[in-house]
């Protein structure tokens, strides 16, 4: 099931190294990374059929400006099984790409339409200024949710030298529409532009 809410289902695999023994790259899912040599590197750790549209914000956020990090579910059907849970994702080319990185952002998926990016991780400056670039652009955001808060330090956007990123969890209403993907990409890099 596509696009279930991360903390209501149990995961198939527990890290990297169980998934790859029983999934087939470029068969179920396909590793992209861009390493262009930046401070700043954008993941999508459930990107592709695993939580849709997640991969294509990252991208657009990276562009050829900051590292990219895609995970992508490629399978036919039941893309769900590939989904590693945050603190546990351990895939080892993601790890050493974000280890290098001051700034880690992870794009993740949430259901509802309610028109939110719920903002988590441990940097708590930089989430303040993607939510005030996402509110000046009329997308709205939440700090608030507990399903959301991305405060464990394994979690995958807090795993950069600093110890400490951000993650946005963005419902479906809002990754359907090419309009708002675009919006979200641009304030995520108006945010680290300045930054």
């Amino acid at each position: 099931m596509p696009d279930k809410l991360r903390i209501m289902a149990k995961d198939t695999y527990a890290g990297f190294d169980e998934l790859a023994k029983h999934e087939k790259v470029d068969t179920d899912f396909q590793i992209a990374i861009s390493d262009v040599g930046s401070a700043v590197t954008i993941v999508a750790p459930h990107g592709g059929k695993i939580e849709p549209s997640t991969s294509e914000i990252a991208r657009r956020i990276a562009s050829d400006t900051y590292n990219c990090y895609c995970f992508s579910g490629i399978k036919k059907s039941n893309n769900s099984r590939l989904h590693i849970t945050s603190h546990n994702f351990d895939e080892p080319a993601a790890l050493k790409l974000i280890s290098t990185s001051d700034i880690v952002i992870a794009i993740h998926a949430c259901t509802g339409t309610a028109g939110l990016v719920y903002l988590g991780g441990l940097d708590t400056p930089l989430k303040q200024s993607i939510a005030a670039e996402l509110q000046a652009r009329g997308i709205g955001v939440s700090m608030k949710d507990s399903r959301f808060k991305g405060a464990n330090p394994d979690n995958i956007c807090n795993r950069g030298r600093t110890g400490k990123g951000v993650q946005l969890e963005i419902t479906r209403d809002l990754r359907d529409d090419p309009a708002q993907k675009e919006i979200i990409a641009e304030a995520v890099r108006a945010t680290l532009t300045g930054y």
